[in-house]
């Protein structure tokens, strides 16, 4: 499965040399969406021609949607872990408290869950 390719230039290690790494009609896109020619600009001009091509704010504009989803994504992490370590540690410290309290509300509530359960099943009038 060794093929060999021999018109793929090579360094001296035999690593190949990228030529094309641009495709060509993204080239041709980006030398058509500018108006003036870049020979005759200074770098700050060709600067500012770049930041505001419709090309650059396109792929801002991912970039931009792409780190918000990222970002989101952590905070959710974040906080649901965060969340739920609290809640946890409110549940372990109130865990006796809360048993006492639901175990007085039953015992409060049962004699008149039980008459009216024997009431309904005509086991007592």
């Amino acid at each position: 499965m060794s093929e060999q390719y021999h018109d793929i230039p090579v360094d001296s290690e035999g690593v190949p040399i990228l030529t094309d790494i641009v495709p060509e009609d993204v080239l041709l896109a980006a030398e058509t969406a500018t108006d003036e020619p870049v020979a005759g600009l200074s770098t700050s001009e060709i600067a500012d021609d770049l930041l505001n091509s419709e090309l650059f704010q396109q792929q801002l504009d991912e970039v931009a949607a792409e780190l918000t989803r990222s970002i989101r994504l952590q905070v959710e992490q974040t906080l649901g872990i965060a969340i739920e370590n609290v809640i946890n540690k409110a549940l372990d410290d109130n865990n006796v408290r809360s048993f006492e309290l639901i175990r007085h509300q039953l015992e409060d509530a049962l004699p008149g869950l039980l008459a009216k359960a024997l009431q309904d099943e005509g086991i007592i009038t």
